[in-house]
């Protein structure tokens, strides 16, 4: 699979590009922030993304996944979107991730999930996990 690397400068007024900076690890957005900028941008940021003739595009923090349409008899849970942003320790290993995922679930409803799981502050102790997930109404375009 290849990756292509947004240059986000030159893509400043994507709304891939601002999706890839609401959901880096860096920024740890409200949640909310996020829906209400999936409500507004879904379907254009899934055209963008695939208009790069990509399904997946990195501006260097964070990863931006957009599976092709659905055929029939197709069994990718119907993912519309993901994105994955992970922060590493100075000597190696995963101390944050962070993930979005959009699924469709009728014509014009999609469920929004996030992901945080955050590495113990002590070994032997377990990772800290959140998530948070709603379920929207987003009109196709």
């Amino acid at each position: 699979m290849t990756i292509q690397e947004l240059n986000a400068g030159k893509a400043s007024h994507s709304p891939s590009s601002a999706l890839m900076e609401l959901t880096n690890i860096d920024h740890m957005s409200d949640f909310n922030e996020v829906v209400e900028f999936l409500k507004a941008n879904l379907y254009d940021i899934i055209s963008e993304v695939h208009g790069f003739d990509k399904l997946l595009i990195d501006d260097g923090k964070t990863q931006l996944n957009c599976p092709p349409a659905a055929e029939p008899n197709d069994s990718h849970g119907s993912l519309l979107l993901r994105t994955l942003s992970e922060k590493e320790a100075s000597q190696g290993g995963i101390v944050l991730k962070r993930e979005f995922k959009v699924h469709a679930l009728t014509y014009d409803e999609v469920e929004i999930r996030e992901d945080v799981v955050q590495a113990p502050a002590q070994a032997g102790h377990p990772a800290i996990f959140k998530e948070n997930i709603v379920t929207v109404s987003i009109a196709k375009a």
